[in-house]
Formats: C-alpha cells, structure tokens, sequence
C-alpha cells in the first residue's frame, strides 16, 4: 500500500493510466485492468513482459490523451464556415438555452458553463471532432464542429480537438445524461480487440449511445456491440 513507490496504482480510465505514464520519465508502457475488484494501471520500462491477458489493455507512453488545458488553443473561434456545424440534440446532456433558433433538439451551439463542460458534450455528440468556447455578448456559449477549417482568431475565445478534455472525461467521472441500463458484459464479444473493450466503448458515463469514438457507423455501432446478441436492453 506504499504508493509512493508503486508500479501499479488504481486508476479510473484507460487515458488516466496512459495519462500518468507519459508524465514519468521511466514508463514507456502501461497496462490496465481489473485486480482486487478495481481497475488498476501498471506502469512499465518495457513491453518485453507482454502477454495475451483478455480484457487487458496496453499501450505505450505516446498513447495517451493530450495534456489538459495546454491542448486548448487560446485566442482563437471555429466557424461552421457552411461545413463545419455539428447539429445534435443536446437535451440529453442537460443543454436547454441559447440554441440555434432556440430549439436544442437540432443545434450546434448552446449555453455553458465553461470550456470543461463544452469539451465534455463534444466527446459525447457523435460527428463531433472539435469544440470552441466562448462568449457571444450574452452568456458564455459552446459551438461543435466536424473539423478546424473555420479557424479565426478572435480574443478570449478558445478551441480544440474532441480529445482535448479534462482526464475524467474519459471515465466514470464524465457529466452524462441518464444513463440506460445495459444487458450485463461483456456485450458483443465479436465487437473487442485492438484496445477495444466493453468498458471503454460501453460504460454507462457515455449515456444512451456509448462512447462516439468507438463506432465506425457500420460494422460497430452501440447497437451491435453494447448488447449481447439476441439480448434486449434491461
């Protein structure tokens, strides 16, 4: 239990453990999984003692989320730019002001609270790549986009990629809409492999549609995967 020279530790998501081992300067590799009824993270100097272990996941120390908030770039607005907006329904996440014509069903922006929250809405909202926060004379606002091609600068304003949040983003500690019970793991077996897994795709922090980064709107889909074969919802 001496944490202060541990090579393991426990850890809330796969991005926290690649996270902390990009920021030690002897971890090159980390696993995660499942010991002692928690999710823990191993660091490592090396992937020699690598080893087919399921539902494991490892990666090395340049996978990992960028660093929060120096992946935000300041000082800058994204423009729809006629082919940027991602419109969504963003009742789901709580979002109910300052909507495009006032209806929060179909919007690419809405009233928030800070670049957190617009950060953790765009990783939810499927089609959304990047973000931008800002404030339009009246509250402070949030805007989805499918890319960074409407780049302007503008001053007090911010954007970044969807990937560019806050650590708890990608774990349990995420803002989510209410979330749908599940048919019990692990879902579609066919659907893991290559870092895929049912927690990281399926958890229920992501709301009704799971994690948007997971699904190639073919084959994969929360549909095809979340849900055992020839199982209904719960």
């Amino acid at each position: 239990d001496n944490c202060e020279s541990s090579d393991k530790f426990y850890a809330d998501s796969v991005a926290q453990c690649g996270a902390v081992c990009a920021k030690i300067s002897e971890c090159q590799h980390w696993t995660y999984g499942l010991e002692d009824g928690g999710n823990k993270c191993w660091l490592r100097s090396s992937d020699a003692g690598r080893e087919d272990s399921p539902g494991y996941i490892a990666g090395s120390r340049t996978c990992a989320p960028p660093e929060w908030p120096a992946c935000v770039e300041k000082d800058v607005i994204l423009r729809g730019a006629g082919q940027y907006a991602v419109f969504a329904d963003v009742t789901p996440y709580g979002k109910t002001g300052g909507c495009f014509n006032d209806d929060c069903t179909n919007t690419d922006k809405f009233t928030s609270p800070s670049m957190d929250d617009c950060a953790f809405t765009c990783h939810k909202v499927e089609g959304c790549t990047h973000w931008t926060f800002g404030d339009d004379g009246e509250s402070t606002k949030c805007w989805l986009r499918s890319g960074d091609g409407g780049k302007e600068p503008k001053a007090g304003s911010v954007g970044a990629a969807a990937a560019c949040m806050p650590l708890e983003g990608f774990g349990a500690g995420a803002a989510a809409p209410a979330p749908r019970r599940l048919a019990e793991a692990p879902g579609n077996t066919g659907c893991w492999g290559g870092g895929y897994t049912f927690e990281l795709c399926c958890a229920e922090s992501f709301g009704d549609l799971g994690n948007p980064r997971c699904w190639d709107g073919q084959q994969f889909s929360f549909a095809n995967c979340c849900i055992p074969p020839g199982r209904q919802e719960l």
